[in-house]
């Protein structure tokens, strides 16, 4: 009996001890998504969305709770917004940073150490960079769609998951930037009348924005990064036979292979094999005949002809995006490497695609 009056008065003791540790919903607010803007000063305009959950919410919904200063630092802005607010502040369920375009072209790693730094912030936050304002974007509300926090995030994951979009995390954006032979890239976002879309890819150099490439290049862009199991595209052009075509289901394989030539200069060959199945065909091919082959061939010549162009922009940049460099070190000495100034090397880097297209499917209509 006395054993059980011991362990009862221990127990109670241990779940005492453990009562600072508690976090009461209504107290706590959980930062959803944050945006970084430039601001005078060398300084940053910080805006938050948090999620505000009382009792007082109508039928159990959440409405968002907007704050914003302008800080030297998003530790000093934390602490700013902190003195503005009833809840707690935490940073456990951020899914999106948003960057404005002026902070990203102006450089913003330094920033970012602070979120690296803490461990309750996932590394698979995702990195966005808007045309124009962030906090803007957060502060609008969206009538057509979730509170706007839901809507980037579930926006972003969609074009993830069907590989429309390379995935742009805390963790890639890091890993590239301090690889020597890749440079980081971001999703771009854009306010457009009552909704927000995906306008395409921001390249970067080390921590700052060079240049963009447009929502209509970056299946092209995806064909150069990685290898696709489920990705689709749509493509036109002027020959009859191909005026434009979609393709989903597309599996592709990326294979690089870098030469020296008999003057010691490096070359690049990009490889790329493509499957997919036909979603729709406007052109004057019949597919179901040996005429398939003549649109397999036209739209391997199309996407050799637009990657050397998406590849020509990032030359003329200087920012590599799609990890040419990893391979020309790899076939280079270490001394060697360290030598070469990748960027001015890769902006003079003769490069050429390969592609040969396939189709695996073409609907159940035989024309």
């Amino acid at each position: 009996m006395l054993r059980r009056f011991l362990f009862a008065a221990v127990l109670i003791l241990v779940l005492t001890g453990c009562s600072r540790d508690q976090r009461i919903l209504e107290r706590v607010g959980y930062i959803e998504t944050a945006a970084f803007d430039a601001a005078p000063e060398n300084k940053i305009k910080a805006t938050v969305s948090i999620p505000l959950v009382s009792q007082y919410a109508r039928d159990g919904k959440t409405t968002d709770e907007l704050l914003s200063t302008i800080a030297s630092s998003p530790k000093q802005a934390r602490e700013a917004l902190s003195l503005r607010t009833s809840r707690i502040i935490a940073s456990g369920q951020i899914r999106t940073f948003l960057i404005g375009e002026e902070l990203a072209r102006r450089g913003f790693w330094p920033y970012l150490d602070t979120f690296l730094r803490d461990p309750s912030i996932s590394i698979r936050t995702s990195m966005v960079v808007v045309e124009g304002d962030a906090g803007k974007i957060i502060s609008q509300e969206y009538p057509r769609h979730t509170k706007t926090a839901n809507y980037i995030n579930k926006l972003l994951q969609k074009e993830y998951s069907i590989q429309s979009l390379p995935r742009t995390s805390l963790y890639e954006f890091t890993r590239d930037y301090f690889d020597d032979g890749e440079d980081p890239i971001a999703a771009l976002v854009l306010e457009k009348e009552k909704d927000i879309t995906i306008s395409g890819i921001a390249l970067m150099r080390d921590d700052r924005m060079i240049a963009k490439l447009p929502w209509e290049d970056v299946y092209l862009f995806m064909l150069l990064y990685s290898n696709l199991q489920e990705g689709e595209f749509t493509l036109t052009t002027e020959h009859p036979d191909l005026k434009a075509i979609s393709v989903n289901a597309v599996k592709s394989k990326r294979r690089i292979v870098i030469t020296k030539n008999t003057s010691g200069d490096y070359e690049a060959n990009i490889y790329l094999k493509i499957y997919g199945s036909v979603d729709e065909y406007i052109g004057n091919a019949k597919l179901s005949t040996s005429e398939r082959t003549k649109v397999e061939k036209l739209v391997s010549e199309h996407i050799v002809s637009e990657a050397l162009r998406v590849i020509k922009t990032m030359q003329r940049h200087r920012t590599d995006g799609i990890g040419l460099g990893k391979y020309v070190r790899n076939s280079m000495s270490y001394d060697e490497w360290k030598k070469t100034d990748w960027h001015e090397m890769f902006s003079q880097l003769p490069v050429k695609v390969h592609c040969s297209f396939y189709i695996k499917q073409f609907g159940s209509y035989f024309d």
